[in-house]
This record gives structure tokens, C-alpha cells and sequence, in this order.
């Protein structure tokens, strides 16, 4: 598996100092709140507290999960650049607990103190950040737990894009590709196009990863047949600079099992995908592959449950 977390999981680099996760770290607290506020901003607030009340507020986790989305908080109200918070004063908070911390309901996860108004204007975007993470934290800490030996991994199907893939990563699970740009997937949708070949598609792939510098190279296969091309084209290439993953998609536990006891582990990553839940995934964690692939990770979390409340 350590072959597979060098891949397939890059959970480390998802932090502010990162460029680009800075910027989806922005779209989701940022964007969103200049969404919240519109035009005239929190008219309730403004209404019924006055302007010059400061009092402490605490965010409570009212179900038990995996805490994520610290991080993410704490940049948005504390270490940017004061110019993104035009709308927003200074708000000074207090983390009582850590993202990958194992929380449950009734512990209080952070204090905010600032002016009320201030606060109540964030409520809802850090609650959306923290339900939403946590909830993907917490299921995929499940699936790690029911299958530790071997890499589990979401898919690109995201509605927070590497924010998502972060929560996976405190979870326990990998990250898998990060964008289109970060490896390469050679997928259905590039083989059934007319002359393309899966022979064609690995030495083209092949040679646009090194001028690219892709982490890996992977080939999504239907059936054992597409398998054994892809192994010996794989294999021919001969001296790799770049790893090589084949993803056996939506095949039975016993054929991938068979697919690996003749070709698995010859200089590639074998990855199971498609229809994997909880209910099977040690089934397929016993075939033998490295990384198990799961859409349900980021499209099927329920999200955890937080409240605000006035600190008592």
C-alpha cells in the first residue's frame, strides 16, 4: 500500500500554502459568503443586535464523526489577508479540538468571540464547511476501517472539488487524481473513440507523462481482455519513470482476483472501482489490489451534524 499512498494520496499538500487550494478554499468561504450577504447583507442581525454587541458564541458537534474543516476555518477567519474580510471585523477564535479528531455530540469543536453581528454573518458558511467535510471525513474513515490493507480512494465525482478530496484525506482514505492535470486517466470515453487502441493509448500516454511530469499513469479496463493488453503493453514498455495503475472497473471480486493472481503486481498498480459500498468492499480489499476506487466517498456522505450557539 505505501507504493499505492505515494500515487494516489496527496492529502498532504492540501493547505493554504498550496496555490490552488487556496483558491477552492476561497470559492467555499469567501465566494460563498459574499453569496449569503448579497447586496444588503444580514438584515435580521442588523435589525435585532446592536451594532456594538460583542459576545462569545461556540460551535457544537451535535453527532459523533471525524472533525474536518479546521483548517480551512481557521484560514478563512484568522490568516488571510484582511482585505478578503471588507465586510466581516476581526473575529479571534479558540480551536478546542483538530481536523481527524474523533468528536461527538455535545462537545463543544471551537469558540468565536468579535463582535455579534460579525459572527452571525459567518454562521452558516463555517456550519455548510464543517457538516459537509466532516460527514465526507467520517464515512471515509468507515471504509478505511473495514478495509485498512489496502488504499481507499474517492473518484472526481465532487461537489467541493479538492476540498472533498482533503476530507477524504483526513479520513484516512488517499486523494486519487487531483485535476485533470495532475495524472493521467485513460478512461472508456478516450478508448471508444474511432483508432484508439489500448496498446496506442498506453505508449502515447507513456510518452506525454514525462514531458507533462504526470504522478501516474492509469487505464480504466472493462473486462479481463482489456486487462491482459494493457499488462503487456505496460510490460513492453520496459524501464518506467511513471508509475502505471490499471483499473479493473465494475468486475466481480473473483475476476479481479484471477486478473491479479496471472498479471497483477508486474510493474503496476491494479485499482477496483464501480459499485463498491460497504457492504462489499472487504470482499474486494481480499482480492488483492492496492487502491479501491469509491464515488460513494464524496456523493453519498451524509454530512454532520454542528450548531452554534450562544457560549452559556
Amino acid at each position: 500500500m505505501e507504493l499505492a499512498k505515494k500515487t494516489h494520496n496527496m492529502g498532504e499538500t492540501l493547505t493554504p500554502e498550496n496555490a490552488t487550494y487556496k483558491q477552492w478554499i476561497f470559492r467555499y468561504t469567501f465566494l460563498e459568503l459574499e453569496k449569503d450577504l448579497g447586496e444588503k447583507g444580514d438584515i435580521t442581525s442588523t435589525a435585532v443586535v446592536p451594532v456594538e454587541m460583542r459576545y462569545p458564541y461556540q460551535i457544537i458537534a451535535k453527532s459523533d464523526g471525524i472533525l474536518a474543516g479546521v483548517q480551512e476555518i481557521k484560514y478563512f477567519l484568522c490568516d488571510s489577508d484582511p482585505n478578503f474580510r471588507p465586510r466581516i471585523g476581526e473575529i479571534e477564535i479558540e480551536f478546542l479540538k483538530n481536523d481527524g479528531d474523533l468528536v461527538v455530540a455535545g462537545e463543544i469543536i471551537m469558540t468565536l468571540n468579535g463582535n455579534s453581528q460579525d459572527i452571525l454573518k459567518v454562521e452558516r458558511t463555517i456550519l455548510n464547511l464543517l457538516q459537509r467535510m466532516s460527514g465526507i471525513a467520517t464515512l471515509a474513515r468507515r471504509f478505511v476501517d473495514k478495509a485498512p490493507d489496502v488504499l481507499i480512494v474517492p473518484t472526481r465525482k465532487t461537489l467541493w472539488g479538492l476540498l472533498d478530496k482533503r476530507a477524504c484525506a483526513i479520513g484516512g482514505a488517499g486523494t486519487h487524481r487531483l485535476n485533470l492535470e495532475d495524472a493521467i486517466l485513460i478512461k472508456d470515453t478516450h478508448l471508444n473513440l474511432p483508432g484508439i487502441t489500448v496498446e496506442s493509448a498506453l505508449n502515447g500516454a507513456y510518452a506525454a507523462a514525462i514531458k507533462t511530469r504526470a504522478r501516474f499513469i492509469e487505464i480504466e479496463v472493462e473486462n479481463a481482455e482489456m486487462g491482459i493488453k494493457a499488462a503487456e503493453t505496460i510490460k513492453k514498455i520496459g524501464d518506467k519513470e511513471i508509475q502505471f495503475v490499471i483499473m479493473l472497473d465494475n468486475m466481480a471480486p473473483a475476476k479481479i482476483a484471477e486478473f491479479i493472481e496471472k498479471y497483477g503486481n508486474d510493474g503496476f498498480l491494479v485499482e477496483a472501482s464501480g459499485g463498491i459500498n460497504l457492504e462489499n468492499v472487504e470482499e474486494y480489499a481480499k482480492t488483492g489490489v492496492d487502491i479501491i476506487s469509491i464515488g460513494e466517498l464524496t456523493m453519498g456522505a451524509k454530512p454532520m451534524d454542528f450548531s452554534m450557539k450562544v457560549k452559556a
